[in-house]
């Protein structure tokens, strides 16, 4: 990025933290671009605290505001935790849309981000754009409205103003973008009350904050919900309270959802080696102990930042006992002990709401022995020789304190293995007489170990957009164009008259019948002809499964990679085959770098 851009919106994180993501930023790009030709609906992101949601949508804003082709202006407002009147409210997101909107189509980034001005000042603002002349039009009956004394129903104010973009939108075909940031902190944080009646309530607020509620202006989105013109990008991190406020009354049924989940593992390392570049330069870190610091947390990108700042006396990233000792740091007395012992303050009244305390923590301490995956509740009740309904109770609650979520009517715990830790931290020291559980991680990492090569081909596939690489990482002469995949994953196949087949990595491209396969060695010896055979078998028992099931023959690209090279048997065979890409541990890193990969892919020492 050019350091003297200006930038409409000022991201928290330094522009080269922001890492992977490609995917969802590439469908949210998609998703504004659409809207052009009303081909977008209203959906909302949700994920867990810290996962990145605003810094997602800062970079989705900063990217999409230098596009003025898709003639679509993205109106982005963040909520704040601060008490406020409604009239007041109303002004600043009306202040707030009309500036990003003219923005946006004169291309004045500084604009868009100066919230000194005030609605009045553009007015002034020159322009002969149909859309601004239209907008400033608005503006000032908006306002006209607003000073009128006659007009002092300001809730039939605010629900006249919702309609605006939309409408501004249809006659002026500069479509909008809504796009707000903690959309369920709307229920809680705007009041229909005079200034007087207001400071009442932030006293209140900070004897009983969680009987404060306000006026739940998310259900007067209800039309715009709807709009196609004007559709909306809600995000929020509470996630079981945004998932209601999206679902639930008046705006059921009118949001699709898209799921943030932690960075995979050899995402997690490149922004590790990033961070510890940016803040802690003297910390050293090989590309395999940056895995094993990704594997120990997940991938999530707020613990990889807490790693990389940790003030855990003699800090080293120099082998895997180092970096278990700082993540136990961190959990047990760093900022990732604070951030989940405020969480938990801040939610005592579900968590701790029991009538047998000692069970209810045994409950919570039993359940994290299910990280990422369902809650077996039978299980955990015949372990604690309790009623089932006992187990259900508290895991609803924990479900409201946002620590589980709720889907296909199964409970399921995030994929946060961190948070377990926490628990078994604080909990385990007082209960007596319950099974220990195992949290450990390192069985996680020589698994990761065995698939890594796999999942740092799928990942980098996922990436893949029409983009024109070397063709030498793929064996061949000249460029090699990628496509995009709909879909990346592992795939089984087989036939009506075949065996079962494993491809390590299967890509579906979104362009025509056309899919990849791929085999995967990650050893130090040379791939020979059998994984090649292998894969031409898998090919074929691909086809024959969709002529099996009466579709059409798909078009097979075969890829071999292998950080050990090919056997000159392989490599002559290869070179004769136009459907078959093949990449030695040079090409793969190649491809790894051409997307921010910033390390050459290690090859462990057992491989």
């Amino acid at each position: 990025m050019d350091d003297e851009k200006i930038l409409p919106v000022e991201e928290m994180v330094a522009w080269e933290e922001f890492t992977d993501r490609v995917e969802i930023l590439r469908e949210l790009d998609q998703w504004v671009k659409n809207i052009q030709r009303m081909g977008s609906w209203s959906t909302a992101i949700i994920s867990p605290r810290r996962m990145g949601k605003t810094v997602l949508l800062d970079r989705l804003v900063n990217t999409v505001f230098f596009k003025p082709e898709y003639r679509v202006a993205p109106f982005y407002f963040q909520m704040r935790r601060e008490e406020t009147t409604l009239r007041d409210f109303l002004l600043e997101y009306a202040t707030t849309f009309f500036r990003q909107y003219i923005a946006y189509c004169h291309q004045e980034p500084a604009l868009y981000g100066d919230d000194s001005v005030k609605l009045e000042q553009l007015f002034d603002y020159p322009s002969n754009h149909k859309a601004v002349l239209l907008a400033k039009e608005f503006a000032e009956g908006f306002l006209g409205r607003y000073q009128d004394k006659r007009y002092n129903d300001i809730r039939n104010q605010w629900d006249g103003f919702i309609r605006v973009p939309e409408r501004l939108a249809s006659y002026s075909g500069t479509r909008v973008a809504v796009i707000i940031d903690e959309f369920q902190d709307m229920r809680f944080y705007v009041h229909q009350v005079d200034e007087q009646s207001l400071e009442r309530i932030r006293e209140r607020r900070l004897r009983e904050p969680d009987t404060v509620v306000g006026i739940n202006l998310p259900a007067t989105y209800d039309r715009q919900a709807q709009s196609r013109k004007a559709p909306m990008l809600v995000s929020g991190s509470a996630v079981t309270l945004i998932f209601r406020t999206v679902m639930g009354g008046a705006l059921g049924g009118r949001f699709g959802f898209k799921y943030m989940r932690p960075l995979s593992i050899p995402d997690g390392a490149t922004l590790l080696r990033t961070l510890l570049r940016l803040y802690a330069s003297d910390a050293a870190i090989t590309p395999e102990n940056a895995l094993h610091a990704s594997a120990q947390v997940g991938g999530h990108p707020y613990y990889l930042y807490c790693l990389s700042v940790s003030e855990c006396e003699g800090k080293k990233f120099d082998g895997p006992e180092a970096i278990d000792r700082v993540v136990r740091y961190e959990i047990e007395r760093g900022k990732i002990y604070g951030f989940w012992q405020t969480h938990f303050q801040d939610n005592r009244k579900h968590i701790n709401a029991d009538s047998d305390e000692p069970l209810g923590k045994k409950i919570i301490y039993h359940f994290t022995k299910y990280n990422n995956r369902a809650v077996e509740v039978g299980e955990i009740a015949e372990k604690l020789k309790v009623p089932k309904k006992a187990v259900e109770e508290k895991i609803e609650r924990l479900y409201l304190a946002d620590l589980v979520y709720r889907s296909a009517a199964r409970y399921y715990t995030f994929n946060d293995i961190c948070l377990m830790r926490f628990i078994k931290f604080v909990y385990e020291k007082d209960l007596e007489g319950v099974d220990e559980v195992d949290l450990g991680e390192r069985n996680l990492f020589n698994t990761l170990k065995g698939r890594f090569l796999e999942i740092v081909v799928q990942v980098t596939m996922m990436k893949f957009n029409h983009e024109t690489l070397d063709g030498r990482i793929f064996g061949r002469a000249g460029e090699v164009e990628v496509p995009l995949f709909r879909y990346v994953d592992t795939k089984h196949v087989k036939g009506a008259a075949t065996r079962q087949r494993q491809i390590d990595v299967y890509g579906d491209e979104q362009r025509g019948n056309q899919c990849w396969i791929c085999e995967c060695k990650y050893t130090k010896a040379p791939m020979g002809m059998t994984p090649v055979r292998r894969l031409e078998e898998a090919a074929e028992i691909l086809r024959q499964s969709e002529r099996d099931a009466g579709r059409s023959v798909p078009e097979v690209r075969m890829w071999l990679v292998s950080t050990g090279g090919f056997t000159g048997e392989v490599l002559d065979y290869v070179r004769e085959r136009a459907d078959i890409y093949f990449s030695d541990h040079d090409g793969i890193n190649g491809i790894f770098h051409a997307y921010g990969g910033n390390y050459r892919i290690p090859v462990f020492k057992d491989a």
